[in-house]
């Protein structure tokens, strides 16, 4: 298991075989992100981005897009358009 850490809010771990992208901590919350294509029995379904400013894939399915974190978990609340 590798990690990556760009800013105190999330570190992100990988598998160190091939880079998958598997989960992310969130030292400052307490929190852990499991990406839901780790765990193909969970009936998935999103209500919203995180961290979208700094997307790379833009997304237009009608959910919102904060730009870092919804206020209630100590993010701005800011929401970006579609």
């Amino acid at each position: 298991m590798e990690s990556f850490q760009k800013t105190d809010y999330s570190v992100r771990k990988f598998c160190d075989t091939c880079g998958g992208h598997l989960y992310s901590e969130h030292p400052l919350w307490g929190v852990t992100d499991v990406y839901a294509p780790v765990i193909p029995d969970l009936d998935y379904k999103p209500t919203m981005h995180v961290n979208y400013e700094d997307t790379i894939l833009h997304v237009k399915d009608g959910l919102p897009k904060f730009k870092d974190m919804p206020s209630e978990m100590g993010g701005s609340g800011v929401q970006l358009p579609e």
